[in-house]
């Protein structure tokens, strides 16, 4: 007899994650929603992640266990995507965990019509620090509406942390626009064009600002708190560009906001660069400048604070690369 379709299909991309795999997929298998499948795919962990990961598929049929031969974020989800039988698909990354009632309360939200997304709110969460945060998203909570939006009418859900494993996302709506990760190694901040594909391709968005999810901030080893390579959230901007074209970006808020977004990542690379006491090297000097270039200078003139037109007016310039022809 076929198995009925689950509602919710779970990817939980691992990697060395035996500090915290168990507070995460116990999150997700004691879900208020039962009908889901849980994906784990693990791309060789030898810290006894793994062990764990099989023992519960062995207790819970739900839960099938997958090796990927990449270390990529990318790749790993991209793996249960293509695995993944699920009406719904959720992203739950495995230093992380959830409410019990996260995935009922996102799903009842898709059942007044067809839905593309459904995204709530998140909690920042320390280690050893009591206080658990709520999200600032004050802005994007104006989008919290009793119905359905597009992009177009809401630009403000593109303000704040992409925070793409707070949603779920209708599987047909992925699958028919071929929306996939960047394979990238590591981390490397694949979840920025994911977060903007998907929300300009969608016809039907919902969100709440109600948090059901718990981010770690202080899992060290985390591609945000980690970054060695300063040209990554650049690159990351360079693809959003790419996302933007292709799908006419002529709206001037969404404008505003991804230019908001680029300043704030060229100020991470330049405050770890800072942390690092080494110079930026070519690779990320010469991505922040052709990303620069691409700005429209009225945004520059217009809103930008005198430091941030510092940073405009060095890294715009062609001189910057002028002095890496003789090294």
């Amino acid at each position: 007899m076929e198995k009925k379709q689950p509602k919710v299909s779970v990817i939980m991309p691992s990697l060395n994650m035996k500090k915290y795999i168990t507070q995460s997929i116990e999150s997700v298998i004691n879900q208020t929603l039962t009908d889901i499948e849980i994906l784990c795919i693990d791309a060789g962990s030898d810290d006894g992640t793994l062990e764990i990961l099989k023992k519960y598929a062995e207790e819970d049929e739900r839960v099938h266990v997958f090796l990927s031969n990449k270390k990529s974020y990318g790749a790993q989800v991209n793996q249960g995507l293509n695995n993944a039988k699920g009406e719904y698909v959720s992203i739950i990354e495995t230093d992380d965990y959830i409410q019990e009632n996260m995935l009922e309360s996102l799903y009842n939200l898709t059942q007044i019509g067809y839905i593309d997304i459904v995204k709530g709110n998140f909690y920042h969460v320390y280690d050893n620090v009591e206080n658990i945060i709520k999200a600032d998203t004050a802005k994007r909570s104006l989008a919290n509406l009793d119905k359905a939006f597009k992009i177009n009418n809401q630009p403000i859900f593109l303000e704040g942390h992409p925070s793409i494993w707070s949603a779920i996302y209708k599987r047909s709506f992925l699958l028919n626009n071929e929306i996939m990760f960047l394979e990238e190694e590591g981390g490397a901040w694949v979840d920025n064009p994911f977060f903007y594909e998907t929300a300009l391709k969608a016809q039907t968005i919902r969100y709440t600002d109600t948090p059901y999810y718990y981010y770690r901030e202080s899992n060290e080893n985390s591609s945000t708190n980690n970054l060695t390579n300063l040209s990554i959230p650049a690159k990351r901007i360079k693809d959003i560009f790419e996302v933007l074209k292709d799908n006419e970006w002529d709206n001037p808020e969404i404008k505003i906001l991804f230019y908001n977004r680029i300043f704030r990542y060229i100020e991470i690379i330049i405050e770890n660069q800072e942390k690092s006491g080494e110079e930026l090297d070519y690779e990320a000097t010469k991505d922040v400048h052709e990303i620069l270039r691409n700005v429209d200078i009225t945004y520059v003139q217009e809103n930008l604070s005198t430091k941030n037109k510092r940073i405009y007016y060095k890294f715009a310039s062609p001189l910057i690369l002028a002095k890496f022809e003789n090294n």
